[in-house]
């Protein structure tokens, strides 16, 4: 079946599993997702299905928006409540024009150290393989961009923090940067994803309701908006993945029929537009 899900993911499970889920639904071999949500996350996945995997390297994928909740005084190794609490301190209390400054200091782009338990791979080796054997590895900053972040203070030593950010920043070390910015230690205590670019939450269905009822959502609804989107009604140069000559004004465009995606184009030096991928 070639379709694409949105998918509100319950807390408590991985994204690995929301995607087996969904592949077994619909009895589908070939499925994948366009971002990682940690396994006590919840939130926004869009899930590929079929053909339209091929969609990945051309989906939204940046300002995403998510909503946490965090607690100042305690650290644990994995920088969210499900960790090993490793440090305790007794916090100070904070105005809400102290958290104002902090984060707009923090807006714009930003360089992050990655936390020791994630996914990304030194030496062959994920990182969390390190941390689960108690190794703590050198880990290089990775440019990130944080496009708005507020936090206010929600009772005693709690906050919630509502952020859109580039894609690759985690939000658990996002937290933990902020604390150490108040002159304290924190740690988060939940995470939603709200949003990814123009596609949000309520636009998502449960597992549950997928079972019964199969929401799909348009295709082009997901497509990154880097990518121009042209219309045709002659479609046989483009599934040839033949060299366009016309000048459509854009350098990156997707040819399109009756309401499907067909190819990705990329304009190149020579001034035609080359095939990046098909999507039939």
């Amino acid at each position: 079946m070639d379709a694409v899900i949105l998918l509100n993911k319950p807390a408590g499970i991985t994204s690995f599993d929301a995607v087996r889920k969904c592949r077994r639904i619909f009895q589908e071999k070939k499925a994948g997702h366009t971002g990682t949500l940690d396994p006590q996350a919840s939130g926004l996945m869009i899930i590929l299905l079929g053909k339209y995997t091929k969609l990945l390297p051309f989906c939204v994928k940046d300002h995403k928006a998510y909503h946490a909740t965090f607690q100042l005084g305690i650290a644990t190794d994995t920088e969210d409540i499900w960790g090993n609490v490793v440090e305790e301190k007794k916090p100070q209390m904070h105005s809400q024009s102290e958290l104002d400054a902090l984060t707009q200091s923090m807006l714009g782009d930003q360089m992050q150290i990655p936390p020791m338990y994630a996914a990304i791979k030194k030496d062959g080796r994920k990182l969390y393989e390190y941390a689960r054997q108690g190794i703590t590895v050198e880990r290089e900053p990775r440019p990130i961009h944080i496009d708005s972040l507020t936090v206010q203070n929600i009772g005693d030593n709690t906050y919630e923090m509502d952020a859109v950010v580039s894609s690759g920043t985690y939000i658990r070390t996002l937290i933990t940067d902020f604390a150490k910015g108040l002159g304290e230690i924190g740690t988060m205590t939940s995470l939603v994803r709200t949003a990814i670019e123009n596609v949000s939450l309520d636009m998502a269905c449960n597992i549950d309701a997928l079972e019964e009822l199969h929401e799909f959502v348009d295709p082009l609804k997901v497509l990154s908006s880097e990518y121009h989107l042209v219309d045709i009604t002659e479609d046989k140069r483009i599934m040839n993945g033949m060299k366009i000559k016309q000048n459509y004004g854009y350098d990156k465009i997707i040819f399109c029929k009756e309401g499907k995606p067909l190819a990705a184009y990329e304009r190149r030096d020579d001034g035609l537009y080359h095939c990046l991928r098909g999507f039939f």
